[in-house]
């Protein structure tokens, strides 16, 4: 007999991308939600290789152990959120999902026509995770960041 997970029946739509979405949708999943990844592969920095990747391997998508790592435990859907076809194919996937998340500056997904207003309009109970570097308010809300640039900005140096 199989134990239950704690998220199960939980469903994800994972806007995430580079490290810290998809190392937070990562457990997530492995803790049983489903998590649906929303994919732009053309775009998608963190499926670039890595330092480390043998240089004989021929270098394509999926040859990023850093992309494959923090994405395991996912579904992924391949879709262009700009146009008007894959941006009714996303809020039919949030109707019926119970959390989203993104790592996004605060201007991308009210830029696709997904603020958190009408993220609740679609969804009045869904639960939004917003990990943008410098937050939805402030002089820097617009400007992307990562952990490094982010700890010096909050005086978090070594």
């Amino acid at each position: 007999m199989s134990q239950r997970r704690a998220l199960e029946n939980i469903r994800v739509v994972d806007f995430s991308w580079v490290r810290a979405g998809p190392w937070a949708t990562r457990w997530l999943g492995a803790l049983g939600a489903e998590v649906i990844k929303i994919e732009w592969p053309e775009s998608e920095r963190g499926r670039l290789p890595s330092t480390t990747t043998p240089q004989h391997l021929d270098v394509n998508l999926n040859t990023s152990g850093n992309f494959n790592d923090t994405n395991v435990n996912k579904k992924s859907l391949s879709l262009n959120v700009r146009s008007a076809k894959g941006l009714q194919v996303v809020k039919r996937l949030i109707a019926i999902s119970d959390i989203v998340i993104e790592n996004f500056s605060s201007r991308v997904l009210r830029n696709w026509g997904l603020s958190y207003e009408e993220l609740c309009r679609i969804k009045p109970d869904i639960v939004y995770v917003s990990m943008s570097g410098y937050g939805h308010t402030g002089r820097n809300h617009n400007y992307t960041t990562f952990g490094p640039v982010a700890q010096a900005v909050a005086g978090l140096t070594f």
